[in-house]
């Protein structure tokens, strides 16, 4: 049940990661709901966890906690304590290494039922790993490039393998870090020398074609919302976060979403990276990412606001959910080069507001100044020290 009829409150106990900014702009997009996040004193959890140290000062949020505790059974009972104390309707996690702690040791939460809908710990450990998803992939038909499973700390064969392949750690490694075209045996052998880990490596089939990334809130294997994106440039074949992209719709990519999230019988929400084959015009799976995502707000920006969505659903509360088939978004760092190239967008005022995080910025002025102070004491501070010992 909501504290009152007008008022949701969210606790994000997973405040260290590098997606919060985009989950809370999504939900500032929505009147009367209160944003609690919940963080370690983990400084360097990931690189750019100063930007969620800024958003500490964010007006968006209403309360921003820190812990000091590391091990997972504290957090469970700090997430507690924080849903007693400021009544929090919902638990939201919003990243994947955090989801596997709370599926772990859920059994601990005495607020379980205020967690927002998740999918059994098999089914999110079978999304997380590649090798596993490779697996089921094939065991259920669903179209995904041919791949190959490399224990690096057992003998293994890498001759007689057609190249080029994609060569990726079967674990861990967000946004694309550790995926790398190799095209012989002697660049596989090295990756292999430079990426050796407890972990297996796939290495999948090189599809001639293009990336597109979907995502998707399920309910029990059923898709209640979904947005597909395809990248305005690739460069190259690594996996990197879309920084320009424009929102399509495609019947065939639907009929495959489909079939994957409800043979996965998934909850929650996912971001899944799909490849189009140009020599037999079908899309294949390449990954799923079971969490939010980079751009998380884009989407809310063209009428699918996922997080919001997500806390409808878990609520059994209903909502209307239209496809979107067109729109574009850029990054702070695809604007940049933009403004590079055309000084004069800066003039179209209502493109900027709608299509980049511009609005966000405005509305929210201190997070950023707050970034740009750290960094450039950062700057100075780096300067100073190399003075000192050159």
């Amino acid at each position: 049940m909501k504290n009152n009829s007008n008022t949701l409150s969210i606790l994000i106990p997973d405040g260290e990661t590098t997606l919060l900014s985009n989950v809370v702009h999504s939900l500032s997009l929505v009147r009367n709901i209160k944003i609690y996040v919940l963080s370690s004193h983990k400084k360097k959890y990931f690189k750019y966890s100063i930007d969620n140290n800024c958003l500490k000062h964010s007006r968006f949020i209403e309360r921003f906690i820190y812990y000091k505790g590391s091990t997972p059974e504290y957090w469970i009972e700090k997430i507690d304590e924080t849903v007693k104390g400021f009544n929090i309707d919902l638990i939201m996690p919003i990243f994947d290494v955090s989801t596997s702690k709370i599926l772990k040791y859920k059994s601990l939460l005495k607020n379980e039922s205020k967690l927002c809908n998740l999918t059994d710990v098999s089914n999110y450990e079978t999304a997380l790993r590649k090798d596993l998803l490779y697996k089921f992939l094939k065991s259920n038909n669903l179209s995904c490039p041919e791949s190959i499973i490399i224990d690096t700390k057992s003998n293994y064969e890498v001759e007689n393998l057609n190249f080029p392949l994609v060569a990726k750690p079967t674990f861990g490694f967000n946004g694309g870090m550790g995926v790398k075209l190799v095209r012989s045996t002697k660049e596989l052998l090295h990756y292999i020398d430079v990426n050796k880990t407890d972990n297996p490596i796939l290495l999948q089939k090189f599809i001639e074609g293009f990336d597109v990334t979907c995502n998707v809130l399920c309910k029990n294997g059923n898709i209640e919302a979904y947005t597909m994106q395809k990248a305005a440039l690739v460069k190259s074949v690594k996996v990197t976060p879309q920084h320009e992209f424009s929102f399509f719709n495609d019947d065939a990519l639907l009929r495959l979403m489909k079939d994957l999230m409800k043979a996965l019988k998934w909850s929650g929400v996912a971001n899944i990276d799909f490849r189009f084959d140009k020599e037999d015009n079908t899309y294949k799976v390449i990954e799923i990412n079971p969490r939010f995502w980079l751009n998380t707000e884009a989407s809310a920006l063209v009428g699918v606001n996922f997080p919001y969505l997500y806390c409808l659903s878990t609520l059994n509360q209903k909502f209307e959910f239209t496809p979107v088939k067109t729109g574009a978004f850029l990054h702070l760092k695809a604007l940049v080069k933009r403004f590079q190239r055309n000084p004069f967008l800066i003039f179209r005022i209502s493109y900027l507001y709608t299509n980049t995080p511009i609005r966000f910025i405005i509305k929210d002025p201190f997070v950023l100044w707050c970034k740009f102070m750290w960094r450039t004491n950062n700057i100075i501070s780096s300067k100073i020290l190399k003075k000192k010992t050159s």
